[in-house]
């Protein structure tokens, strides 16, 4: 079982911001080619801070808007699959009857039918959806039993036939709900996990690896030798790359995320 979350102590009061208390946020680690006062640097860094900070909060939004209508389309689903059980069973024991109304519910049963179909595409669609975004899931969410679960069954029910796509609809719905929860749980977290990875000559090396949520991954071996800058891609899934240069600042952002040191502002890259 993969060891539990690193949470950053400090981050109690901005749960949904932690990571960018200890950074300071620079798309690129670049030499300075000119002189600036200590203000200047100062009010760049701060109005960088600040844009990234409303990103952020954009994103989070997103999720948080997306769970939202993700639930409240399961409640409604549920109601009509129950709904249209109910109406079915009634049509099934009125023709059992053989009265002048069994045509009526006959047809009645078949429009019933047509529209449990109908909902089983609209699962279909979303499921198709995720399946897409699964390379964005890294590997230390992937290794957790609920998510590894979650996505052993997403998979499965992808293969399903076309005439078997009706089947389990409210079932692989609420799959579809508990894998977008777990990833959003990851998504509000710092997460430190030791990893084995490979440098760019193919040697095997155990590292320490900080994710920030689904935006970024940065990891250094132990003697820090070697450092990797990780960015999650749909096609190719994360990708990690050489940065040797980053090793100290990348061991700073991990005592700090350990609590082995007091915060501090760490410029660290984020690549697009």
């Amino acid at each position: 079982m993969p060891a539990a979350p690193f949470y950053y102590p400090h981050f109690t009061a901005m749960r949904h911001l932690p990571f960018f208390l200890i950074l300071g946020f620079s798309p690129f680690l670049q030499a300075q080619e000119q002189v600036i006062s200590p203000t200047e640097e100062l009010r760049v860094t701060v109005n960088e801070w600040v844009a990234a900070m409303r990103q952020i909060q954009q994103e989070e939004n997103d999720w948080t808007r997306d769970q939202e209508v993700l639930t409240n389309y399961r409640e409604g689903l549920e109601k009509e699959i129950a709904d249209l059980k109910e109406k079915i069973a009634d049509a099934k024991t009125k023709k059992a009857g053989a009265d002048s109304e069994s045509l009526k519910q006959t047809g009645e049963r078949d429009r019933f039918v047509a529209a449990k179909d109908e909902l089983a595409k609209l699962v279909r669609t979303l499921e198709e959806s995720m399946a897409a975004k699964l390379p964005l899931i890294p590997a230390p969410l992937r290794a957790e039993a609920k998510v590894s679960q979650a996505i052993e069954d997403l998979e499965r029910d992808m293969k399903l036939p076309e005439d078997k796509r009706s089947e389990g609809v409210s079932k692989r719905l609420l799959n579809l709900i508990n894998l977008t929860s777990e990833i959003e749980k990851f998504q509000q977290t710092i997460v430190l996990r030791q990893e084995l990875r490979t440098d760019d000559a193919g040697r095997e090396f155990n590292m320490e690896v900080v994710y920030l949520g689904l935006s970024a991954a940065y990891a250094v071996n132990e003697d820090g030798s070697l450092a990797l800058v990780g960015k999650p891609t749909e096609k190719d899934g994360w990708k990690f790359e050489e940065r040797k240069e980053l090793a100290a600042e990348i061991r700073k952002l991990i005592d700090c995320t350990t609590g082995d040191s007091d915060p501090a502002f760490i410029s660290l890259p984020i690549s697009k």
